[in-house]
């Protein structure tokens, strides 16, 4: 059995429709219809009732569907453990995360790496974005996460997540009883913000989205969002951060709003040097790209 037409099959059980089961796939409906009845004639039976406006599965197709999904998880794990043993890598993967990606996908991406090449071992530090593309740059990490998108830079980059801006301020705020605020109630408002030499492309990303072209008003620069957050119950000014971080790390006196849609958003990335030879990092934005799914193809 032809386990390409087995998928076509479990596809369409699954949607019980030709056309969108054909969308899926990526083929055209008659190219389906075509693979099922060769399916059908390669098992001796058929498989699906076809009725004018609808299709169900055979007592057959019933019994295919069932046993099919094992048979084709259980030959792409086969492939999959094949390829790994054939391309093996070995050595050293120094890892860079970013402070303001705890709470996104970095360590699932890093440990879903160890569980897969376990003889590659992994060296792991944290810093900020900036930092991260300096020591990328300078080859003493071979892939880095940073915040937003990395442009003019000898560097490749893949999106791996992304989440919304949140806008924090004080309990009392006029705004704190609002729902979800919009960018224009915001932008004349004291900010507390972060250094843009910490993150040239996140600062300018939140800036882009949030003020556009207009000025922004920052009375005081911190460090982190722990301190940011911190002068923000102060009643200082107000901040924009991204919302894991603003919700986590929320002290008492401050209340977090989304904006109103649609929501700005910022990206978590994974940054590395294009070179030949250097397996470990193949493989590793190899399994960035596999976690994202189609998308990240």
């Amino acid at each position: 059995m032809d386990l390409r037409r087995l998928e076509y099959f479990l596809v369409l059980a699954r949607v019980l429709h030709f056309g969108r089961a054909a969308e899926e796939l990526y083929i055209s409906q008659p190219g389906l219809s075509q693979q099922i009845k060769v399916l059908e004639q390669e098992l001796g039976t058929p498989l699906i009732h076809r009725g004018t406006k609808s299709i169900t599965l055979t007592a057959a197709g019933e019994v295919l569907r069932e046993h099919g999904e094992r048979v084709l998880a259980e030959s792409r794990l086969c492939v999959e453990r094949v390829r790994a043993a054939a391309e093996q890598p070995t050595g050293v993967l120094r890892v860079a995360y970013t402070r303001s990606g705890a709470d996104l996908n970095m360590h699932e991406l890093v440990e879903r790496f160890r569980v897969r090449y376990p003889e590659v071992r992994l060296s792991l530090s944290t810093a900020w974005t900036s930092r991260n593309l300096e020591l990328l740059e300078a080859d003493q990490v071979d892939v880095a996460f940073v915040r937003a998108a990395v442009r003019h830079r000898p560097v490749e980059s893949l999106v791996v997540a992304a989440e919304e801006l949140v806008v924090a301020m004080a309990d009392d705020h006029p705004l704190a009883a609002r729902e979800r605020v919009s960018p224009d109630e915001v932008i004349e408002l004291p900010l507390v913000h972060w250094p843009r030499a910490q993150g040239p492309g996140y600062h300018d990303e939140i800036r882009r989205q949030i003020w556009g072209d207009r000025p922004q008003r920052v009375v005081l620069e911190q460090p982190d969002a722990e301190h940011i957050l911190r002068e923000v119950a102060g009643c200082v000014g107000i901040a924009v951060l991204d919302e894991h971080r603003a919700r986590k790390l929320c002290p008492p006196g401050v209340c977090v709003r989304r904006f109103v849609e649609p929501a700005p958003t910022t990206t978590l990335v994974v940054a590395w040097r294009p070179r030949a030879g250097h397996a470990s990092v193949d493989r590793f934005i190899e399994l960035c790209r596999e976690h994202l799914g189609p998308a990240g193809r």
